[in-house]
């Protein structure tokens, strides 16, 4: 089943970024400059090529390339693209996303292009330490 997404009326206030690929890497050096109390302020998790920071609004990293995430009410279980939205309904979406990722646990992570499903339930608070070894596992 292909799924489309469109240009959200009403974009979403970020909740997370996400970075792939060089994205993710610029993401993570990125988290090195910051000083230790805002680290404690985000939550993360990483994967193959893929990092995601989560966090309130103003405390999330600006990065060139990332994708920007936020929760929409129509779809509590998921974060979508800050500037997009499914072209289904979103119980639908939601519902077939959790078919999708099960067993996984909610809340996912929706990422349209490349399309995929990321299970930010076990995000933990950032540590520097962590990062610098996802990096280099990267590399």
């Amino acid at each position: 089943m292909r799924l489309n997404f469109i240009q959200r009326d009403a974009i979403l206030d970020p909740i997370a970024v996400v970075g792939m690929d060089e994205a993710a890497h610029a993401l993570a050096r990125r988290l090195l400059t910051l000083d230790g109390e805002r680290l404690r302020q985000l939550r993360g998790a990483a994967g193959d090529r893929l990092m995601i920071v989560l966090g309130e609004t103003a405390n999330l990293p600006w990065v060139d390339g990332v994708t920007y995430l936020g929760r929409d009410r129509e779809a509590p279980r998921l974060l979508l693209p800050a500037m997009l939205r499914p072209d289904i309904a979103f119980d639908v979406f939601e519902r077939l996303v959790g078919r999708i990722a099960a067993p996984l646990p909610a809340p996912w992570a929706v990422f349209s292009s490349p399309p995929r499903i990321f299970s930010v339930a076990a995000a933990t608070v950032i540590d520097r330490e962590e990062v610098l070894k996802w990096l280099d596992e990267q590399s």
